[in-house]
């Protein structure tokens, strides 16, 4: 791959998503590609990542999308609007949720006060204080009487009633009780659920059996390649589908592992270890982020930011701008260095 070796200015920077990475300048957000091209110029107020090829942007309060090419391919005209899922994204009109295609086409009409994302054909929806199921033609599937729902995943979602969090099946059927602490985007994956039960964090299983003792004090949203993160007494680790430990309590804040590699924070720097709990990329930076496309941000600290691969060579250079605070506090720092020497010099030359 060939290399910018001209730093991009930016003030902000996310890891890579379907191959472009979301970067902020003071002019605004806007995306690179991984030759490090800016593809889409730093002109909207704010955008989500690249999902199913498209990507919401806002621009002068209003929302649409864009391709990888920066072409605005729906209008930029909703009032809020959210990734593409399953083929359908949400927008909001009139205060108002519904969904739309690709084309823009209106697919589930507004009549939404909250909505998620679709996933595995279902999606968790709100109306009048309660929520509930749709389809992708916009039919009621299961009634709306849970208080929070999330998003289908292997055949189940998490919904919440009275401050507890169950989990039910696409035709509504009760399959995990309501004995769950209320958690934010609990969902199964690999068969497996990371949720909390009177403050204290486990995993279930499918059924709701107890595979991993509920012990700690944190633990990752989900496994990843067959390891979750997990926090005991203020330290973090790794533990594999079994609850066994496999990479020891020894580290300030860890990432899940993404592309065989997690990000991993120890004396308050961070760099990436890999599934043998050896150091890939040497524990020395501001911050780091997980690894995706085959590539990882890292920070330093001052200005330069670089995105790496796993050989830890750079792709990309980044750069950040100076704020206009910083330019001013910049200038009267070298107003005043300069007043010193001239005085020394005089004082001198006296």
């Amino acid at each position: 791959m060939s290399v910018n070796n001209n730093p991009i200015p930016f003030s902000y920077a996310f890891s890579f998503q379907e191959g472009m990475a979301h970067v902020i300048r003071k002019s605004g957000t806007g995306f690179i590609n991984k030759f490090g091209e800016l593809v889409v110029p730093c002109i909207y107020e704010m955008a989500f990542s690249y999902s199913e090829g498209l990507v919401m942007v806002q621009k002068n309060g209003k929302c649409g999308y864009l391709d990888k090419a920066g072409n605005e391919v729906i209008p930029i005209e909703y009032e809020d609007a959210d990734v593409f899922s399953n083929g359908l994204a949400g927008v909001c009109k009139d205060g108002k949720w519904g969904f739309i295609d690709k084309k823009g086409i209106l697919a589930i009409p507004y009549l939404y006060d909250r909505i998620n994302c679709f996933s595995e054909g279902l999606c968790g929806v709100f109306k009048d204080g309660k929520a509930g199921v749709i389809d992708k033609q916009g039919n009621q599937v299961v009634p709306f009487v849970y208080d929070d729902i999330f998003e289908f995943s292997e055949g189940l979602i998490c919904v919440c009633k009275d401050d507890k969090c169950g989990f039910i099946d696409a035709l509504g059927n009760e399959v995990i009780p309501f004995i769950y602490d209320r958690s934010e985007g609990v969902k199964c994956k690999d068969g497996l659920i990371c949720i909390a039960k009177d403050k204290r964090w486990g995993v279930i299983d499918k059924v709701g059996n107890e595979i991993v003792s509920f012990i700690y004090d944190d633990i990752a949203p989900e496994y990843s390649e067959g390891l979750a993160y997990v926090n005991l007494n203020g330290r973090y680790g790794f533990v594999n589908e079994r609850g066994e430990e496999i990479i020891p309590f020894i580290y300030e804040d860890l990432s899940n592992f993404s592309e065989g590699l997690a990000a991993a924070k120890m004396r308050g720097k961070w760099g990436f270890i890999d599934k043998e709990n050896k150091v890939v990329v040497s524990l020395i930076y501001e911050r780091v982020y997980s690894f995706s496309d085959g590539l990882g941000l890292i920070m330093e600290k001052g200005r330069n930011a670089y995105f790496i691969d796993k050989f830890g060579e750079v792709n990309i250079a980044l750069k950040r701008s100076n704020t206009l605070l910083e330019k001013l506090k910049f200038a009267i720092l070298t107003f005043a260095v300069a007043t010193v020497i001239y005085m020394l010099i005089k004082a001198i030359a006296n």
